[in-house]
């Protein structure tokens, strides 16, 4: 692993994270506006629509993740996962 492999790693594995947090925020609005009395069908389409957005963003950087991980040996993704604390 050069230099520029492990700076690509670790953007695309802090990119995950965050898109992981964002989706938790949305699930989490999501719910309240689900929950809201009286209820709000607009608040909670457009509650889905950023959940669902949330979701596919999450889906796109694992795969972006996975396809980077592939190219380099498993000792190598385990040092870039250790340096941003993930465990994956």
């Amino acid at each position: 692993m050069n230099g520029d492999d492990l700076a690509v790693l670790l953007r695309v594995l802090v990119e995950e994270q965050q898109a992981d947090d964002a989706a938790a925020r949305a699930a989490w609005l999501l719910a309240e506006a689900e929950e809201a009395d009286p209820p709000r069908p607009k608040e909670v389409a457009r509650a889905r629509e950023r959940f669902e957005a949330a979701v596919a963003a999450v889906e796109a950087a694992r795969a972006r993740r996975r396809e980077i991980e592939v190219q380099l040996e498993p000792a190598e993704v385990m040092r870039a996962h250790s340096l941003v604390g993930g465990d994956q």
